[in-house]
């Protein structure tokens, strides 16, 4: 077997958080704090990765972010023939010429400049990010200090090739046009446009490593970019990386700087505008799949024409657009880089299918005087997308004196069966006042596809404990139901145990429907806890009065190693977490949804232990021996030690070629194919993973006594 040796440095290096504080306000009010930073920290590096530096190096066009004299920002694109971009090292980017005619930064591109850059190969919609600093100029050659470096997914990037033109083409071009409004022209070029890119910045000291300007891709269907007037667009924004380093940027200081490309004439269109960011209300089903919204007050625009010297081919729309929701949801994030133009790209562009579709409710049953459940169907008798036990459906309600319905979202309350979908709904707000008194038999309503990432894992061979309180029961019924029914009739019924806290049973939903469960299901343990309970009183033998505590868990469990589910208000969350973490429970066995905008602070891990391989089996400890991977195309063997890092990491320093983008397991890109052994997870991983498959840029090789003995074998 071969050794190797790197000094390739891992990940984010500094102590400091590698986002500013504004944008960890945005991730907070979106509730992905601790995901952000996890993820920053695996996928943002203070160097580019080889496959990167390659990348960029291949794409004929890049697109920029920077401040002019004046502190404002300004995309732009620098293009010319594949190579003008190169990197002599890892921390530095070096731009020869591809300086476009109209180019708002004209003359900044200085040493100090803090640039924003964004490599995007539009037509296998990769794309990859770096941020720096201008180490010096020599005429129009740039040279970039790398201070952030990660890849993105390849999520509403639509796919076209570019084509250079011949040089005459573009020798009619005009002189910069400037405003302070849309033209018609203007307008007919927004109202068309599924693209456009977006500068922002925060140049303080205050920012410490995260300090620079930055540039982000936008995408969407036609229209999707709104002219409220001729000095106002409204955008949607739309789930991505959850690091929000626009929106963040855009909080410490709302001056932006869009940038909209004509593919068909090539001109450029510029505008400086000042943002503000609409975090919810009726507005936002004004644009389907929106999380937020995005309205920019226009100070300038320029346009340049015929300005990029490229024309495009046809359009292939991103999947998450032409696709129905439940589909499109299912895929991953990107695909392997190995294909130069997806399948997908392949489907013709359909005109843009809404995700809100129309459900009939058939019926409405009173669980108790502040709990109704809701039973949906669809309108033409077809089955309903199937879901995974725990997830919720969005749906929209009609509210008196609101133009624009409220968008909500409830824990569908049964196991899905695809012919109906049941919401179980407390009274509570305006949104479920108004369920309660307005929805009965007949009443139509708009879902979209159950979404969520809370979910039963069936294949884990533990026992399972259901822990809630309140209206937090929905998504614990869902999995109970689930889990009964998924058992298998010629094995051993895995044991189940249930718990949940109300004041009184009369305000518990299901009570008599878990008791009879319990009755029918020896293997069903159930506990139901009324806290308003006077402990002298006979009760059923399923009621306990208090409340539901780790102290009473540990009193009604046997000793076993289980999986943790919890649901529940904020307090009730922290205090089950943290207790069930006091007895050494493993982080990664406690799975918890909270409703409403708090969020329970995981506990750090240490040390970490790898926590979900490639089926769905946790590993225990990490090795402290060495395991032999071999990377089966480049018939290599070389012994991992747990030092190593990810197997992505393990093969950039054993000098393998392999395919990455975001670094963090959200994008799929380094899907790779396991030939031999098991792969596990030392966090969770967004992006689906296809059998027999495992995502290197999280995984490492599964620390148990087998994986020492025969190796991991990969197809690399």
């Amino acid at each position: 077997m071969s050794q190797h040796s790197s000094s390739t440095p891992r990940a984010w290096d500094a102590a400091d958080s590698p986002f500013h504080a504004a944008e960890r306000m945005a991730q907070r009010h979106a509730g992905v704090s601790e995901e952000a930073e996890s993820s920053g920290r695996r996928g943002i590096r203070r160097y580019m990765p080889d496959q990167h530096r390659q990348f960029f190096s291949e794409q004929p066009f890049m697109v920029f972010g920077a401040l002019d004299a004046n502190g404002q920002p300004w995309a732009t694109l620098r293009a010319a023939a594949p190579g003008f971009v190169s990197s002599p090292d890892a921390r530095t980017l070096r731009i020869d010429g591809g300086v476009l005619p109209g180019d708002p930064l004209a003359g900044r591109w200085q040493p100090g400049m803090m640039i924003g850059g964004l490599g995007l190969q539009a037509q296998t919609r990769r794309r990859n990010r770096v941020n720096g600093v201008v180490s010096s100029v020599d005429g129009d050659t740039v040279m970039l200090e790398v201070m952030q470096s990660f890849g993105n997914c390849a999520k509403y990037i639509q796919s076209r090739t570019p084509t250079f033109v011949a040089r005459g083409e573009t020798s009619t071009r005009t002189a910069v046009e400037i405003r302070t409004e849309l033209s018609d022209a203007d307008r007919a070029l927004l109202a068309n446009a599924d693209t456009f890119f977006i500068a922002s910045a925060n140049v303080s000291e205050e920012a410490g490593p995260a300090r620079g300007a930055d540039v982000s891709h936008r995408g969407g269907m036609p229209g999707f970019v709104r002219i409220d007037d001729a000095t106002t667009l409204t955008t949607p924004d739309f789930s991505g990386n959850r690091f929000f380093n626009t929106l963040g940027n855009l909080l410490h200081d709302p001056r932006a700087g869009l940038l909209f490309v004509d593919f068909a004439s090539g001109d450029l269109l510029y505008i400086a505008a000042l943002a503000e960011i609409i975090w919810d209300g009726a507005e936002l089903a004004d644009f389907p799949l929106a999380e937020r919204l995005v309205r920019f007050r226009i100070t300038e625009v320029r346009r340049g024409r015929k300005a990029l010297p490229f024309r495009w081919s046809d359009v292939a729309y991103a999947p998450q657009f032409v696709m129905p929701a439940s589909v499109a949801d299912s895929l991953p994030d990107s695909l392997p880089d190995s294909l130069s133009v997806s399948p997908l790209d392949s489907l013709p562009a359909r005109p843009f299918e809404s995700p809100w579709k129309k459900l009939r409710i058939v019926a409405v049953y009173e669980e108790t005087p502040m709990i109704r459940s809701f039973y949906f169907e669809s309108m033409d008798d077809r089955p309903l997308p199937a879901y995974e036990p725990g997830q919720y459906l969005p749906i929209r309600v009609p509210v008196d004196g609101l133009d624009k319905p409220l968008t909500r979202t409830y824990t569908l309350s049964e196991a899905s069966n695809r012919q109906q979908y049941r919401i179980t709904v407390k009274r509570d707000g305006v949104g479920s006042a108004w369920l309660h008194e307005r929805f009965a038999a007949g009443t139509q309503v708009e879902a979209m596809a159950p979404r969520g990432t809370f979910t039963y894992d069936s294949a884990s061979p533990r026992p399972a404990v259901f822990i809630s309180a309140g209206i937090g029961i929905t998504p614990m019924i869902t999995m109970l139901h689930h889990a009964i029914a998924a058992r298998e009739s010629h094995t051993q019924p895995k044991p189940l145990h249930f718990f949940h806290g109300a004041r009184s049973d009369g305000e518990r939903p299901f009570s008599a429907h878990l008791r009879e469960l319990a009755a029918r299901h020896p293997t069903v343990s159930m506990h139901l806890f009324d806290s308003a309970a006077d402990p002298d009183m006979h009760a059923p033998s399923s009621m306990l009065a208090g409340r539901v505590s780790v102290a009473e868990i540990k009193r009604a469990l046997p000793f076993d190693d289980y999986d943790f589910y919890l649901c529940g208000p904020y307090s009730f969350m922290r205090e089950l977490y943290e207790g069930l973490r006091g007895l050494n429970v493993a982080d990664n066995r406690i799975r918890f949804e909270t409703f409403g905008p708090a969020s329970v602070k995981r506990l750090p891990v240490n040390p970490p232990a790898l926590t979900q391989d490639s089926a769905s089996t946790n590993a225990s400890e990490n090795a402290e021996v060495g395991i032999p991977v071999t990377f089966a195309r480049s018939q290599r063997t070389v012994q991992w030690l747990p030092k190593d890092g990810t197997l992505l990491e393990f093969a950039e320093a054993c000098g393998i070629a392999a395919q990455s983008s975001c670094r963090s397991g959200m994008c799929g890109t380094c899907a790779t194919r396991v030939l031999n052994g098991r792969v596990a997870y030392q966090e969770a991983t967004d992006a689906p993973v296809e059998a027999g498959h495992a995502l290197i840029c999280m995984g490492r090789p599964f620390a148990n006594e087998a994986t020492a003995q025969n190796g991991l074998s990969l197809e690399l």
